[in-house]
């Protein structure tokens, strides 16, 4: 079994992609089983076949704690955190060829925290790796692409999982950013002379330095533009995908 944990920052599409893939590896004829960990999710594209809701009552620790939401998700994933046996079992059980992990939409609540690394150590076995969503609608521009670069690199190195960046909703945007966006990965000179002239001051010394330290190693990992709706670039996506946990790769290029 091969385990593919979806991150990125809310409405980034993690569900719709989780629900594409799980539908174009069943007409693939791989079998494929959809988890979901995010305890706070009220509806959702796919019909989880593990779901972390079904064991802690998100609304009931926020009520009965006097929580917000933020405290009762934390609280939420540390009891999933505590019960990592048992989900463990229910997907080492399924016996399919993809575990599709759809992750909180609090992205910094999951990755960044203890209970968050614990879970993607123990939940499958390996080989194991990661998707992480750009949102085209939101890094578009330098100063967000780079917002965007320093938190997946982030979010690498403190779940310590291979990586495939995705941009997500690709048929929301036209081709000619696509391919903007996807060539600032693939050219670190154009990257930084679009930074250069559209940042001025204190704020452009301060993405061209994050700019230069966070591009050496997010660039390591590919880009790939995807369409939920539409199936585009799943075959792609996924290729690299039994690429990179077949032969154990934490760099494709």
């Amino acid at each position: 079994m091969q385990t593919m944990f979806i991150l990125g920052t809310a409405g980034s599409g993690k569900s719709s992609l989780t629900a594409a893939l799980y539908e174009w590896l069943r007409d693939q004829g791989q079998s494929s089983m959809t988890v979901n960990l995010d305890p706070a999710a009220v509806a959702l594209p796919y019909d989880p076949d593990v779901d972390i809701r079904e064991s802690v009552d998100y609304d009931r620790v926020m009520a009965q704690m006097g929580l917000g939401p933020n405290a009762a998700l934390i609280k939420s994933v540390r009891e999933v955190a505590r019960n990592i046996d048992e989900l463990r079992r229910e997907v080492e059980s399924s016996g399919v060829d993809f575990a599709l992990v759809d992750t909180p939409g609090q992205l910094e609540l999951f990755a960044f925290r203890n209970e968050g690394r614990l879970i993607c150590e123990s939940l499958a076995p390996p080989p194991k790796g990661s998707l992480f969503l750009f949102d085209p609608e939101f890094c578009g521009t330098p100063r967000t692409f780079v917002v965007d670069m320093f938190l997946a690199a982030s979010v690498h190195l403190s779940l310590s999982l291979p990586m495939i960046l995705v941009l997500s909703k690709s048929d929301t945007v036209a081709m000619k950013e696509l391919k903007k966006i996807v060539g600032w990965i693939d050219e670190e000179e154009a990257f930084i002379l679009e930074v250069e002239n559209s940042l001025k001051g204190r704020e452009l010394d301060m993405s061209l330095e994050v700019a230069n330290a966070v591009h050496s190693l997010a660039s390591q990992f590919p880009m790939i533009p995807v369409s939920a709706t539409e199936f585009k670039g799943l075959t792609q996506l996924l290729a690299l995908a039994t690429r990179m946990l077949g032969e154990g790769e934490m760099e494709l290029k």
